[in-house]
C-alpha cells in the first residue's frame, strides 16, 4: 500500500474575519498538493461551489458542521484505482530514445498518474525538461548502474 502525504490544512476563518476573501488562498493551496494527498478546508460555512472544482480532479468530499459558523470539509483524492503508474525500463535504449519515449510518456500523464523510469544512469536531460514542466519527479540510485526515476504530474 502506498503511503501519501498527510493533507494540508487550510484555516479560512482568520482570513474571511479581517475581509479577505479566501478563494485565491484555497486555489493556491489546491495546486501545491502532491499526488494522493488530501485537503482540509475550515470555513465558517459549507463552500459548496468549491465541491465541483474538486470533484472534477478526483477528490471526493466530506462535510462535517462542527458549530453554526465551524465547518470542516475534507477533499480526498480518490483511491478507486483512478490513480495509476506507468514504468519504461530505458536500460537497453539509446540517450536519445531515452528522452524521445520519456517526454512522450510524461506528457501523457494525467493527474494522480506516475511514471517510473528504469535507467542505467542519472537521466539528465530528462529531468533538465522535468524541471521546466508541470511535473515534479523524484531520481535515485538504488543499485549498480540502476536509477529508477519517478515523475508524476502535479498541474493539469
Amino acid at each position: 500500500m502506498t503511503a501519501y502525504p498527510e493533507p494540508m490544512v487550510l484555516d479560512v476563518r482568520p482570513l474571511l474575519a479581517a475581509g479577505v476573501e479566501p478563494f485565491g488562498k484555497i486555489m493556491q493551496a489546491k495546486s501545491q498538493l502532491s499526488p494522493g494527498q488530501g485537503f482540509v478546508l475550515r470555513a465558517p460555512f459549507e463552500p459548496v461551489p468549491l465541491y465541483v472544482l474538486f470533484q472534477d480532479d478526483g477528490y471526493q468530499v466530506d462535510a462535517k458542521k462542527h458549530s453554526e459558523d465551524n465547518w470542516e470539509i475534507s477533499f480526498t483524492p480518490s483511491q478507486d484505482g483512478d490513480s495509476s503508474e506507468h514504468e519504461i525500463d530505458l536500460r537497453d535504449m539509446d540517450s536519445n530514445q531515452h528522452l524521445e519515449k520519456s517526454m512522450e510518456a510524461i506528457h501523457a500523464l494525467g493527474r494522480d498518474e506516475r511514471l517510473v523510469l528504469h535507467s542505467s544512469a542519472r537521466p539528465t536531460q530528462i529531468i533538465e525538461q522535468l524541471e521546466q514542466a508541470t511535473t515534479d519527479y523524484d531520481s535515485e540510485e538504488t543499485g549498480s548502474n540502476h536509477w529508477v526515476t519517478t515523475i508524476w504530474r502535479i498541474a493539469h
